[in-house]
């Protein structure tokens, strides 16, 4: 036997809980194994220390209430570990930034200045969309009229001619 499974007997060798092979294959090891011979010595010493110390009897009422103890529920408990995760940092930074102007804008002594500039920036921002907007309506009106001789080029392209056949 390997030492691991003479460790495991030695408990119960010790207390003379083995049937008479086990007890054999112990006592065969100990002769051959040094550090299971001196590990086998100390739980020996061990026992043989402990069995000085007096027994204590445990009063009924104690042990009857020790076992109504109902096992420890588990309670929800705010845990902000989370927090702490490097996925959610740019979150957070967004998020800080994102209150800071907030605030800023909130706080400012001059807040409908600051109203004004927004208003303006959106108004222009309208208006370049509709510039834009008018851009991209003329230039659909122009490719309109060359409709007919866009598709007349198209067709004429030898590498549609050669799908037809």
């Amino acid at each position: 036997m390997v030492c691991k499974g003479i460790e495991e007997l030695l408990s119960p060798y010790l207390e003379d809980e083995l049937n008479p092979e086990e007890k054999l294959a112990v006592e065969e090891h100990l002769k051959t194994c040094q550090i299971c011979a001196d590990l086998f010595s100390f739980m020996k010493e061990t026992k043989e220390s402990l069995a000085d110390f007096p027994e204590l009897e445990v009063n009924e009422n104690l042990i009857n209430q020790l076992y109504s103890i109902p096992s420890k529920k588990k309670r929800f408990k705010l845990s902000l570990d989370f927090l702490v995760r490097p996925s959610l940092q740019p979150i957070f930074t967004a998020a800080t930034i994102l209150l800071i102007m907030i605030s800023f804008y909130i706080f400012h002594p001059n807040k409908n200045l600051i109203d004004k500039s927004i208003d303006r920036q959106i108004h222009l921002g309208f208006s370049k969309i509709g510039r834009l907007y008018a851009k991209a309506e003329s230039f659909t009106d122009s490719l309109a009229e060359y409709k007919d001789n866009i598709l007349v080029s198209i067709k004429n392209v030898k590498f549609f001619r050669e799908n037809e056949e």
